[in-house]
């Protein structure tokens, strides 16, 4: 038997890796592929975990199984395992037979190209946490039987020593445990300005060593009370940092300045490292505020960047801020004109340049009825407009106007047989009480006109338990995915990533202290966001057609529900049918061909 002509895509970042594969013809008998690991060319001897498995009136096996005996029906898949900083490849065996005798399929096997999970990018380390709480493994850490609780998941994820702290919060604590070190170990300190924070741990890290300066804006909280028979929501000023405030403020170690903006914040999540010599080494931002819920309840990004030029604009940034404190100013005139006629290109990584981008920009203080694009903003549509193959964005509540609307803009005016490739999620914290994300998708081979940004489908999580599931915890606070980055064409030469407190939207350059980092022209740091993006929009897909079909049917209970879920996908397939979804008269027609 010949061999059939296949490809392969392995992405990376820290968190995990992601494959791609495709074959150009269905394979007779073939009930899903098993993969198997090859670790610096040593391949490992079983495949990797499986959770889910063939019809269990049959198949009495215990999850989890390996992909030997339960197999993916699927063309792409996630190792969450795979060692750091190691050669990774992976074979891909098609499994054929019947579900109780499987084989692997020698001859059609894939080996994919050599990666590496790995924060190392240069010059920058680039950090994703694994705060996504709707999964199968965290819904299983709660009492036996039942969905892990909101009581349960804070406790996990306040308590330092809590296995479930480390693993959602990731290479996060490690990072900036190790950033807190610089001073300690070859002296110098730290300036930081900070929207949120509560963890406790953090704040150790930020107060450790002598002299820190800490710009802390104000963060308000909200609370829904019942007044005459109604709910109504009030704001707290500075509902969340008050404690931590008074706390620092008692602190003779450090120095910290109240940055109070009323009904405007200071966004921003960055700690600059300052050497001995007073020069700025080294700057560390990204979407996590410094809470428990921002490390390990919410999907964020974290990005360190050792650039004496780079801190150095951060630095200066932050001299302003200080400024407007000295003279009892809120984003004045003088601040916003500074902020507009600072943005500076500098070299990373060699071939790479890095763009920053500071807030408020504008002359007017609130984003008017008809707004002038602010000057940050109109950067960012222009790279969009130039956009070649694909877009990938996560944001959290970016308002209108923002990139969404700009993305489906361009999309709308693409030619005939030249689509854009869009994936992206947003989280909308308005919508408090569902809080709803919005993922909008398209494919490939759909014709520029049927752009889905109206038919926009929302997070969910497994309502109960069926089949190999359990019920799943969605979420903690008003966001599940907080963070704010746009990938635009990243197999590209041109690949641009754009990242930072930024909300991407009008609003944040009108009212907010925020920073705005735009990288060009880095592959590597472009895919591991790419990554990130296609991770978190992939994982809600499927729950949010259950959580559709429940609805549509009116299901309320849980025994209704269950009703509901029993008539949708529950395990794997006993025949090779699976494979018609992904195949045509014209061959293959996986939904995310564009990364071929």
């Amino acid at each position: 038997m010949a061999k059939a002509k296949t490809k392969s895509v392995v992405l990376a970042n820290n968190d995990l890796i992601y494959l791609w594969w495709s074959l150009p013809k269905k394979i007779d008998n073939c009930l899903g592929f098993s993969i198997h690991r090859i670790v610096d060319n040593v391949e490992e001897p079983t495949g990797l975990y499986a959770t889910v498995g063939f019809n269990k009136e049959e198949d009495s096996r215990k999850s989890p199984q390996t992909t030997d005996e339960w197999p993916i029906q699927s063309f792409n898949w996630k190792d969450l395992y795979a060692p750091h900083n190691k050669e990774i490849k992976y074979k891909i065996y098609p499994m054929i037979g019947t579900w109780d005798n499987l084989e692997k399929d020698e001859i059609n096997s894939i080996i994919t190209e050599s990666t590496k999970r790995t924060q190392e990018y240069g010059e920058a380390k680039v950090i994703f946490n694994r705060g996504i709480l709707s999964t199968q493994a965290f819904a299983k850490s709660g009492k036996k039987g039942k969905t892990v609780t909101k009581a349960e998941a804070k406790e996990f994820i306040t308590n330092p020593s809590s296995i479930w702290r480390k693993r959602l919060g990731g290479q996060m604590l490690f990072n900036v445990n190790s950033f807190f070190k610089k001073a300690s170990e070859n002296g110098g300190k730290y300036y930081a300005a900070l929207y949120e924070l509560t963890d406790d741990v953090l704040i150790k890290e930020l107060t450790k060593n002598k002299g820190t300066e800490i710009i802390l804006s104000n963060a308000n909280k909200s609370e829904t009370k019942i007044v005459n028979g109604k709910e109504k929501t009030i704001t707290i000023n500075d509902g969340t940092n008050e404690t931590t405030r008074m706390n620092l403020h008692s602190n003779k170690k450090i120095k910290v300045y109240d940055r109070m903006l009323g009904s405007h914040i200071g966004h921003n999540k960055f700690v600059i490292y300052v050497d001995n010599e007073g020069t700025p080494q080294s700057i560390l931002t990204g979407s996590t505020n410094w809470t428990p819920t921002g490390l390990c309840g919410q999907t964020n990004n974290m990005i360190i960047i050792n650039s004496e030029k780079i801190a150095t604009q951060y630095k200066d940034y932050w001299d302003q801020m200080k400024l407007e404190y000295e003279r009892d100013e809120k984003q004045g005139a003088d601040f916003r004109e500074w902020c507009a006629s600072n943005s500076t290109t500098n070299k990373m990584n060699k071939n790479a340049n890095l763009t920053l981008w500071f807030s408020p920009n504008t002359v007017q203080k609130s984003k008017p009825k008809n707004p002038a694009t602010p000057i940050d903003m109109q950067a960012v549509f222009d790279l969009i407009e130039k956009a070649k193959e694909s877009v990938l964005y996560l944001v959290f509540n970016p308002g209108s106007p923002s990139i969404i609307d700009k993305i489906k803009e361009v999309a709308s005016k693409r030619p005939e047989g030249k689509p854009l490739f869009v994936r992206g999620a947003v989280s909308d914290a308005k919508i408090a009480k569902s809080v709803t994300t919005n993922i909008v998708s398209s494919d490939i081979l759909e014709k520029p006109a049927t752009y889905y940004f109206d038919r926009v489908t929302g997070v969910a999580a497994i309502p109960g338990p069926f089949s190999y599931f359990e019920g799943e915890l969605l979420k903690l606070g008003f966001s599940t995915i907080h963070d704010k980055l746009l990938v635009i064409d990243p197999f590209s030469d041109d690949c641009v990533v754009i990242t930072g407190s930024h909300n991407l939207g009008y609003a944040a350059s009108y009212k907010n202290d925020e920073n705005m980092l735009i990288i060009k022209k880095d592959k590597a740091i472009a895919q591991a966001y790419a990554t990130h993006v296609l991770d978190i929009v992939n994982h809600f897909k499927w729950r949010y057609k259950l959580q559709d079909k429940i609805l549509k049917a009116g299901a309320k209970t849980l025994a209704q529900k269950e009703v509901v879920l029993k008539k949708e996908w529950n395990d794997l397939s006993e025949s090779d049918e699976w494979m018609d979804y992904y195949f045509d008269e014209t061959g293959f027609i996986n939904r995310d061909r564009f990364i071929f």
